[in-house]
């Protein structure tokens, strides 16, 4: 019939890395699935703003969730990041201090979680290791096993796979009502309905906004806010793998760790907060300085390029996912904060056996094809790319050297990207020493040009931070650049 309407067999509100993570698996499982989204691409929530880090194990402590499911998620992401051709490195981690009984313990907890090698080093093993650290420390809790990895392109590539191979998804979708007449959800934006059969709710800030309208369970939420440093390429090899203080109640600490891209992250704090607003405070950043004093000799803090925050949402001391007891079409995802990046692909199969579905052999997948930079090609290889297409002769972003075709292909690619900051995420350009200062103009008028959008509606990262300011523009004709929000533009 004309008027049927398309009945998917799972919703996946949120589209961080979980959410995407369980969409990619449902995909691979031969069901048919939607993400729904508010922003305006995947990796603008909760996601984008963390350290990048897949931990090894050692700081759940044993029996929860969070160390069952950091542990498994570390091997599954370990396939998955070379499947998907997701940057990652496999850099290992270190805790350092001078209190020997808190790492043994550390080292213990590990042990039960089933994380392997773990060891403690000292003296002159400690300092080769890690150079810039301060002589007076002594020991340090070595996991080889802790990596990096590109955060946006792995949520990235975790959606584009399953939209090639049939998943479907919404942008910029402000869900208004949730309807259920005993076998199908009706979701409403009110404007365009979505129907499916059941809900995955993992939306994180989000998750009482949701689970109030299916009429499911709350859960008290409690939100963190992080601030960072960002280094220059320049200050690529100051530290080369990951290094944390010993822990406290509030977290993992203040650490310093090399990012897939070059750069050096120096943070988070860790405060508590009530408003989602991630902003950057002058006793954040002077904390984050007294940290890593306390650790390095000579940090170059000379070399930042930009400083972001983000806000963690938490409830309760570990994730919460389970089977709606309301309602058992719905599974319920809240308060996955750290190790929730490592975790993700656990989450999902996790969310699979909630969700009882019987299929355990994955369909083959069209893979996705991995962006590239011209960055890591050589003069040669340049020259060959040039002579197939002259755009990638037309460098827009000089710090980062993206060109003109690259910018295009990720315009152009599954999920359709239209804000400055979505291409940003999939190739560099604004994300190099001058922040934009040079090319992010030209950004927003490839994007114009080939999407047909007009110049003054292009959106920095969200429909509140236009990359022009549109009174000016239509009083001179000329075009004015809006500084954003710090709220609205705070990830590397």
């Amino acid at each position: 019939m004309k008027n049927e309407k398309k009945v998917y067999e799972y919703a996946i509100f949120g589209g961080g890395v979980v959410g995407t993570a369980i969409l990619n698996k449902l995909t691979r499982l031969n069901k048919k699935s939607i993400l729904i989204e508010l922003g305006e691409d995947v990796c603008t929530g909760m996601s984008k703003a963390n350290s990048a880090i897949l931990h090894a194990g050692f700081d759940a402590m044993p029996g929860t969730l969070k160390a069952k499911l950091n542990v498994q998620g570390k091997k599954l992401l370990n396939k998955l990041c070379e499947e998907l051709q997701v940057p990652y490195k496999n850099v290992g981690a270190i805790v350092v201090g001078n209190d020997i009984e808190q790492l043994e313990i550390l080292k213990a907890r590990g042990e039960k979680n089933g994380v392997p090698n773990l060891e403690i080093i000292e003296g002159e093993r400690l300092h080769k290791l890690v150079p810039n650290l301060k002589r007076d420390i002594k020991y340090g809790l070595h996991a080889p096993t802790s990596s990096i990895v590109n955060i946006f392109m792995l949520t990235i590539a975790f959606a584009e796979e399953a939209v090639l191979n049939g998943a479907d998804y919404r942008f910029s979708y402000d869900t208004k009502s949730i309807d259920f007449d005993g076998d199908i959800f009706t979701i409403s934006n009110g404007k365009e309905k979505i129907y499916a059969r059941h809900i995955v709710n993992s939306t994180s800030w989000g998750y009482n906004n949701i689970a109030k309208l299916i009429g499911v369970e709350t859960y008290p939420l409690t939100y963190r806010r992080g601030e960072y440093y960002v280094l220059d390429r320049d200050a690529e090899g100051y530290v080369n793998l990951t290094v944390f203080p010993l822990p406290s109640k509030l977290g993992k600490g203040i650490l310093a760790t090399p990012t897939t891209d070059g750069n050096i992250l120096f943070g988070p704090t860790s405060e508590d907060c009530e408003s989602l607003e991630p902003i950057i405070t002058t006793e954040g950043l002077r904390k984050i300085k007294n940290g890593i004093n306390g650790m390095f000799i000579n940090p170059p803090f000379n070399k930042a390029i930009r400083e972001f925050a983000g806000i963690r949402v938490g409830s309760g001391d570990d994730f919460i996912i389970e089977r709606s007891k309301i309602n058992p079409r719905v599974i319920n995802l809240c308060g996955i904060n750290s190790p929730g990046l490592t975790a993700a692909p656990a989450i999902a199969e996790m969310v699979c056996e909630l969700l009882q579905i019987k299929e355990k052999q994955e369909i083959p997948m069209k893979r996705r094809e991995p962006y590239g930079f011209i960055l890591d090609k050589t003069s040669a290889q340049l020259e060959e790319l040039v002579k197939v297409d002259p755009k990638f002769g037309n460098i827009i972003c000089k710090c980062e050297l993206v060109s003109e075709a690259e910018i295009l292909r990720a315009i152009h690619s599954p999920l359709k990207p239209h804000t400055v900051d979505g291409i940003k995420r999939r190739v560099r350009p604004t994300a190099g020493h001058c922040q934009g200062g040079s090319c992010l103009l030209k950004v927003a008028e490839i994007i114009s040009r080939e999407l047909n959008i007009p110049l003054n509606e292009i959106i920095k990262e969200t429909s509140q931070g236009y990359v022009f300011d549109n009174k000016n523009l239509k009083k001179t004709k000329k075009y004015s650049i809006l500084k954003t929000k710090p709220e609205l533009n705070i990830e590397l």
